[in-house]
């Protein structure tokens, strides 16, 4: 079952990055996630001398997997079942996620809550939404029709606290199901919040809206304790030690021998890849189809070549699966296995580092190209994410603004046959402007680019629906500094 996990997991992943515009950054990064702590486990389970030990040790693994909430308990029952396995009666009850409680300082801690009128009602209480302003915005097409939303506010609170009073709290939302958006920089101070039966409408500056079908919220206060709804649920709080909702992770055997070691880290390292693409600028970058096709069938293909007896024969059926990987890869992960596996030869000794060093590939430093950016924008494209950051200062730091596009693209003339559309990106420094409009993200469009990928000065796209411009002094100054 823990195999199978795995083997589930590569395909999830595949499917949800076989075209951009389809590609589901949450499924993508939510199931690589899983593997961060659980790769290792899955090795150390069949690194048991005995049938019994293994069972055992699989058993602990899969428990705590399940132990991190509700939806990580949920997904493994059902892509175990699509593997053909039962693992319901295996795993331990589920228990109800329980976010108020008191933090290590001893201090309420804000939860997250659905956004209802009352929550609304109690945030308006709390901070001034009148002289708010928009931090961040994100919006992501998420599979093929769903749009989903990220909305940063800074607010100044409205209770007495000890924070500076140009330390501006942030309130955090998070909308699904988004049905109408209008968002414009130079108009996004004084916030409103509205709920109605079915939807949330979320007001920016005078002519900005943000509609869904709901939507949650988290102050990011450090002061919120303070607060009347912090002091509210301080009061309805049992104070003391949180009780934990995990189990205890799985007690660690003796360390892996070299050979399990070195596929182990090879298959975490691409894990990590994978989940790099939590961060929106990075999601076009990160070839998560080709690293989850190299792998594809890891899990059975590890209980197999655990499942020899003696150990000279165990070592070599690691080797020989490192090897194929790396063979499945092909020429495009070349310099990904390259990095991973010099990395790799300073964890290892003996003839394993010699067998680890004679599979690097000859590839040079740094000659890996930079994915993902559009150096030559196409007659159509699809819009599948847009960040907005404001400039604005948070914990004394300085931070500058910035605007990110992803967009689907067709396949390339001389793509080979079956390639799909493919994730390109667009950053521009510091924009003078910067408004989207949900209408921006319904299907294909002739995208209009002025300035050099790396030099972006106006973009774009479905006739003025998105588009972002850059201050032109800031632009003068740096074509002036590169002459210089």
């Amino acid at each position: 079952m823990f195999g199978a996990l795995l083997d589930r997991s590569l395909v999830q992943m595949a499917e949800a990055s076989a075209d951009a515009r389809t590609y589901d950054r949450n499924i993508i990064h939510t199931v690589s996630d899983v593997w961060d702590n659980n790769t290792f486990p899955l090795f150390r389970a069949l690194a048991a001398r005995t049938s019994w030990g293994r069972e055992r040790r699989a058993r602990a693994a899969l428990a705590w997997m399940a132990a991190l909430g509700a939806a990580r308990r949920t997904w493994m029952a059902e892509q175990s079942a699509i593997a053909g396995y039962s693992l319901e009666s295996l795993l331990p009850a589920p228990v109800e996620n329980d976010h108020d409680h008191w933090d290590y300082r001893g201090i309420v801690f804000a939860p997250t809550a659905a956004l209802t009128m009352e929550v609304a009602v109690e945030i308006g209480v709390d901070y001034d939404l009148a002289t708010a302003e928009v931090r961040s915005l994100v919006l992501e097409r998420v599979g093929g029709t769903r749009l989903t939303g990220t909305l940063a506010v800074a607010a100044r609170r409205r209770y007495a606290s000890d924070r500076p009073a140009d330390d501006l709290a942030e309130l955090w939302l998070w909308l699904d199901e988004v049905t109408d958006t209008h968002f414009d920089s130079r108009d996004s101070s004084g916030i409103t919040m509205g709920c109605g039966t079915g939807q949330v409408a979320i007001g920016m500056g005078k002519g900005g809206i943000l509609r869904a079908a709901r939507a949650t919220i988290h102050p990011n206060d450090l002061a919120w304790h303070l607060s009347a709804a912090g002091r509210a649920l301080g009061t309805r709080t049992p104070t003391g030690p949180r009780p934990s909702r995990r189990t205890t992770p799985p007690r660690r055997p003796k360390a892996l021998d070299d050979e399990p070691l070195a596929a182990a880290t090879v298959l975490h390292q691409a894990m990590l890849e994978i989940r790099m693409v939590r961060y929106a600028s990075y999601a076009g970058q990160i070839p998560v189809r080709s690293l989850c096709l190299a792998f594809a069938g890891a899990g059975e293909s590890i209980l197999a070549a655990s499942a020899h007896r003696r150990a000279s024969r165990r070592a070599e059926a690691f080797r020989q699966l490192v090897e194929d990987w790396m063979q499945m890869g092909g020429l495009d992960l070349a310099p990904w296995f390259a990095g991973c596996l010099r990395d790799l030869a300073g964890r290892v000794c003996g003839t394993t580092r010699e067998w680890v060093n004679s599979l690097i590939p000859p590839v040079e430093q740094g000659a890996e190209p930079v994915r993902g950016l559009a150096s030559d924008l196409p007659a159509e494209a699809e819009l599948r994410l847009v960040k907005y950051v404001a400039a604005h200062t948070q914990h004394d730091i300085p931070r500058a603004g910035s605007a990110l596009v992803q967009l689907a693209v067709p396949p390339r003339p001389q793509a080979g046959r079956g390639e799909g559309w493919d994730l390109c990106w667009l950053e521009l420094e510091s924009p003078d402007h910067f408004q989207v409009s949900d209408t921006a993200f319904r299907g294909a469009t002739s995208p209009q680019l002025i300035g050099a990928p790396e030099a972006v000065r106006f973009l774009s796209l479905s006739d003025g629906d998105l588009t972002m411009a850059a201050d032109e002094a800031e632009m003068g100054e740096k074509r002036a500094g590169q002459r210089e």
